[in-house]
């Protein structure tokens, strides 16, 4: 699984081994838009036939407990069980749903209404209302804690609550802002209760969580397991399980072996390797979903000459054998890339690929006056991507096959997180990121020079005029041909090394049924059951 945000050593050269690592919804979105109601989530149907409790292995601890401060997407899979969003997303379609807000409006450019949910309760006895709503964002945004929902809602927009009455608040920002919906249909805007995080407003806390979902924390055994039970005061559906265990196995091997011992019910993180055991054993069934975490080269543009010539860029692009590296490293679980916006995400388009063209990549690079003289470094993560090391030494290799020196640098992902984040990393880097408010404005705000992190390309021109525009534009007709024109002009510049999507992979026993990842990697536990 990926990080939400990904954005927040050791030195291995680049040689002759990595060639032979590879040879072989916004549903309202109008500026005077009526008040919507949607359908509430399916739930599957309810038997008697099925097991008591369900087991999920997971290779590591949750970073934290605080509804506000994780980054993966694994953890916010994990606290999800029992903290919610004001609005939810159609775990198939996307598309946004009420969940602790039953309804909301645009009232105009910069203010939006959101009725809330009466009767819910948090698990410690506390009302939801607008007080909470207008303490968790604030706690969210406006603290100085570093959470995750200020990369998702910037605190520059300038967003505050305004309560209307104790079931409706008004969310009015400085700018213009189209996107609040998506906003709080992410993840890292939980509502949390203000008598649990009293003391925590400006702390983080990591002991318990308090939410209003289907299910109640009962314990967190660092390196063991987090445990959940049913809420039986649960506002909506119950679910599927009883008892939902999120078990920690680093090691994938033991999470498969356990798999098919039958101690374990679902194993999370399936390496690509191993995707054959799982398919040929009679007992197990593979899940498999193609992710929508966005994997490129980012080009430093801003540090690197070279780079700032466009055909250098071109170039990079015809000389990766992407095909050869989807077939042979990751088995075809995945899909060509062509633009900075996943496949799934709304608006999103894809333009003619960067074919593999070694013989243009070198004219290109000649023309530029490169031939035969650029070097480049390649910076790499480890423990963080699934083969990246292998993707990088191929990737390294290719571009040396059309004569740019490549040194391979590899950093401790902590270490490299935090140089990329700060745009300190020079020439080139392998990095994913997945889409946090299901929007290409996501990922396109990253090229505009007033973006506060990954600064490696600014954008001038046409372009910069239309990302911006794209980011404060309402109707949907216009939205659509502005992120068109934006992914169009960002491929064709070639900003990055354009990669792939990779599929998702997980074991699962044969009686599982139920379970769900959302196409931006959110795993649904809480219908997941297994069927005796």
């Amino acid at each position: 699984m990926k990080d939400r945000n990904q954005e927040q050593s050791m030195v291995a050269p680049a040689g002759t081994s990595r060639r032979a690592a590879l040879r072989s919804g916004l549903a309202l979105i109008g500026g005077s838009l009526a008040n919507a109601k949607f359908a509430a989530f399916a739930q599957p149907a309810k038997t008697a036939d099925r097991q008591d409790s369900l087991t999920i292995a997971m290779p590591g601890n949750p970073e934290t407990l605080d509804p506000h401060q994780f980054r993966s997407v694994l953890t916010a899979s994990v606290l999800g069980c029992c903290l919610e969003t004001l609005l939810g997303r159609d775990p198939d379609t996307m598309e946004i749903r009420p969940l602790l807000a039953t309804s909301y409006r645009n009232i105009d450019t910069h203010t939006w209404e959101f009725k809330l949910r009466k009767g819910v309760k948090f698990h410690d006895g506390t009302d939801f209302n607008a007080d909470v709503v207008k303490f968790s964002i604030e706690r969210i945004i406006n603290s100085p804690l570093n959470t995750l929902g200020k990369t998702v809602w910037p605190p520059s927009f300038g967003q505050r609550v305004e309560i209307i009455d104790p079931y409706t608040v008004h969310i009015v920002t400085d700018t213009p802002d189209p996107l609040v919906p998506n906003r709080l249909a992410a993840e890292s805007l939980n509502m949390a209760s203000p008598k649990a995080l009293a003391n925590y407003k400006d702390k983080f806390v990591g002991d318990s969580i308090i939410g209003t979902g289907p299910y109640k924390f009962v314990e967190y055994d660092v390196g063991r397991h987090v445990i959940f039970e049913a809420n039986p005061d649960y506002w909506g559906d119950k679910p599927a399980t009883r008892k939902l265990i999120w078990e920690i196995i680093p090691d994938p091997a033991t999470r498969v072996a356990a798999l098919q011992r039958g101690t374990i019910d679902v194993v999370t993180n399936l390496p690509f390797p191993m995707l054959d055991s799982i398919e040929q054993s009679p007992n197990l069934q593979l899940y498999s979903r193609l992710g929508s975490s966005i994997h490129a080269i980012l080009l430093n543009t801003l540090q690197t000459p070279a780079l700032k010539d466009k055909r250098v860029r071109q170039a990079l692009n015809y000389a990766v054998d992407r095909k050869a590296i989807l077939k042979n490293l990751y088995r075809d679980h995945g899909q060509l890339l062509n633009t900075p916006v996943a496949k799934q995400v709304e608006y999103s388009i894809d333009p003619a690929p960067y074919t593999y063209q070694p013989d243009k990549a070198r004219a290109l690079l000649a023309e530029a006056g490169f031939k035969d003289k650029l070097e480049l470094t390649l910076w790499q993560s480890t423990g963080r991507y699934e083969l990246g090391v292998e993707a990088v030494q191929a990737i390294a290799g290719y571009f040396e096959d059309v004569g740019v020196t490549t040194n391979l640098q590899l950093l401790e992902w902590g270490e490299f997180n935090a140089k990329a984040g700060r745009s300190q990393l020079k020439d080139g880097l392998y990095y994913a990121f997945v889409n946090g408010i299901w929007d290409p404005d996501y990922v396109l705000q990253r090229f505009l020079p007033t973006y506060p992190t990954f600064r490696y390309y600014h954008a001038s021109g046409d372009l910069k005029d239309n990302l911006e525009k794209y980011s404060q534009t309402f109707p949907k007709d216009e939205r659509a041909k502005l992120a068109a024109v934006c992914q169009q002009e960002l491929h064709d510049e070639a900003v990055w090394v354009f990669l792939y999507q990779l599929d998702e992979n997980f074991g699962l026993k044969k009686k599982v049924k139920g379970f769900k990842m959302r196409p931006d990697h959110l795993i649904i536990a809480r219908d997941a059951y297994i069927e005796v």
